[in-house]
């Protein structure tokens, strides 16, 4: 049975593009999906992964939700609000999920002709990944404010969260230890996102919520990229962060207390020869 495209179609109403589809792009049951979301004034940012197996299909969900904590401090608490949890997906609604994101990458968006602008102080982050063994065959990644000015360049990555996170509301997720290979793939999945993140303006909350993350979910393999990150400016936040998050992969804590008053370029002297020895 296929799916019902009803849903995808109510996800691309606006005046602000016109929508042609075309043939829905075909994608194999056992293609993995990852999905990302975040709200920026909403201090959140979720990973999903969906991994097909034999008699179903392992969805992680891994999900940073700091809520607002102002500080008087040199630098924010050493919070770490990362919670990860897994569920079990039925095989076929799987299919139809992914019948539905080759509807949402089949659409062709033309910017229309608006007499108006509108715009909003709501930003998020909105990512789609998903891949064969041999190809991506979606890549939707897109950081910013809503409005109708971006409205085309976001409809697409916002529609598959959407249509994902809806297909999953209703499984029932448990706490989950990561494997050593779950933290293999989050660590490469940060390796691979860190290098365009870094490039992206309104990202900077990403990129943030990303490093304290890894610190959770990662393994030694991301220390070359914490390396760099720590080599960075002294008074940037994602120094501070990156210091934390390898500390705590690391196991070893040299980090000046309280962590809140650091001093960054004395503390970094202390844990990068760590970093680049650890194995």
């Amino acid at each position: 049975m296929g799916a019902d495209f009803t849903s995808v179609g109510k996800l691309f109403k606006s005046e602000a593009y016109t929508v042609e589809w075309g043939t829905p792009l075909k994608i194999d049951a056992d293609a993995t999906l990852e999905i990302g979301s975040g709200s920026g004034h909403g201090f959140t940012i979720r990973w999903s992964r969906f991994l097909p197996m034999n008699d179903g299909v392992d969805v992680i969900s891994i999900d940073f939700d700091e809520g607002r904590h102002p500080y008087e401090t040199k630098w924010p608490a050493d919070r770490a609000p990362v919670k990860v949890k897994k569920a079990r997906m039925n095989s076929d609604e799987y299919r139809s999920l992914l019948q539905l994101l080759g509807k949402v990458a089949s659409a062709k968006l033309t910017r229309a002709d608006q007499k108006s602008i509108t715009t909003t102080t709501a930003n998020f982050w909105a990512f789609c990944r998903l891949g064969s063994k041999s190809k991506v065959l979606i890549d939707y990644d897109w950081a910013g404010y809503m409005g109708s000015n971006n409205e085309i360049k976001y409809a697409k990555p916002w529609a598959a969260v959407q249509l994902t996170r809806e297909s999953i509301s209703k499984l029932e997720f448990k706490e989950y230890t990561l494997s050593a290979t779950d933290r293999s793939w989050a660590s490469a999945k940060f390796i691979r996102e860190w290098k365009d993140f870094q490039k992206r303006d309104y990202y900077w909350w990403v990129r943030e919520r990303f490093i304290v993350t890894i610190g959770v979910v990662g393994d030694k393999s991301v220390f070359p990229t914490l390396r760099e990150i720590i080599g960075g400016d002294p008074k940037d936040r994602n120094v501070y962060y990156a210091i934390n998050a390898a500390t705590r992969i690391l196991g070893k804590d040299v980090r000046d207390k309280p962590y809140e008053d650091m001093d960054i370029e004395k503390t970094r002297k202390k844990l990068l020869p760590l970093l680049r020895g650890a194995k």
